[in-house]
């Protein structure tokens, strides 16, 4: 029987993407996340990792949630040559922002002194919602929803349930104790919550209101929580390949580091 829901990561690098020698088990590429089933694709933000994802053909319904706008989570969105096949209809939604503020956030970036071509109104393929709409469009074949994160600027987590599997989407998030109670009853049964793990707690007392969280907050989060998978992801960029090895180590089960090219079948 195949598997009902499928997770590839795609890029789990925090802030920059990264290529050296030392850094290539884990990957270098900045945030993307794919889920799959039945007839949906769906994309966790587009950051280096959005480039070389596969569509799934016409047929496929195409989502992009994006978490928020910072570079790392936008910057390989023209880079992946799929975007412009008039025939792959893509849906584009935030649960940040209105879909004219979404809009015009991307058509700025990826316009005149920032980026050479202005692609964003030239794609008939290529449409930005409300979040509702999404929400309630596909509400018969997936229950959708999503959180406040706490974020320069701004973040939303997001959670998608198809009949009883669960993952939940919880980057770029600088994790405080007020937030137990809400992130407790959105991640509750999940198969796998994506967590933003960006820094050790030493790293992370000099880091405050950077918007991230650390490795150990997850590992307790994932302790207090009944949750079958913890992934930590947005590795900070000089993280090396050495290093992460030591920390993943050191988990317990039931959390481990995301990695470029890592599939898990719920």
């Amino acid at each position: 029987k195949a598997c009902e829901m499928k997770l590839k990561v795609h890029g789990c690098r925090g802030s920059v993407p990264v290529n050296s020698d030392n850094q290539r088990k884990y990957g270098g590429n900045t945030s993307c996340f794919e889920i799959t089933f039945g007839p949906y694709q769906i994309f966790f933000d587009t950051g280096t990792g959005f480039r070389t994802a596969k569509f799934g053909g016409p047929e496929i319904i195409k989502i992009i949630l994006y978490s928020h706008w910072h570079h790392d989570h936008i910057q390989g969105l023209p880079f992946n040559p799929n975007i412009f096949d008039p025939n792959e209809e893509i849906l584009v939604s935030s649960a940040l922002s209105p879909s004219h503020v979404s809009r015009q956030i991307l058509r700025q970036y990826f316009s005149g002194s920032f980026f050479p071509v202005d692609f964003i109104d030239g794609l008939g393929n290529f449409s930005i919602h409300e979040f509702d709409y999404i929400k309630d469009r596909f509400k018969h074949d997936f229950k959708l929803d999503h959180v406040p994160l706490r974020h320069p600027g701004g973040a939303s987590g997001y959670r998608i349930k198809i009949k009883d599997k669960i993952i939940c989407y919880l980057c770029d998030n600088e994790f405080d104790t007020l937030q137990i109670s809400e992130l407790k009853n959105f991640v509750e049964g999940a198969n796998v919550v994506i967590w933003d793990g960006m820094f050790t707690d030493a790293e992370l007392l000099e880091k405050k209101g950077w918007g991230h969280s650390s490795i150990s907050q997850g590992v307790y989060f994932h302790k207090k929580h009944s949750i079958e998978k913890l992934l930590i992801t947005h590795h900070t960029p000089d993280r090396t390949d050495e290093q992460l090895d030591h920390i993943n180590a050191q988990l317990p089960e039931g959390v481990e580091l995301a990695y470029d090219g890592m599939i898990c079948e719920i």
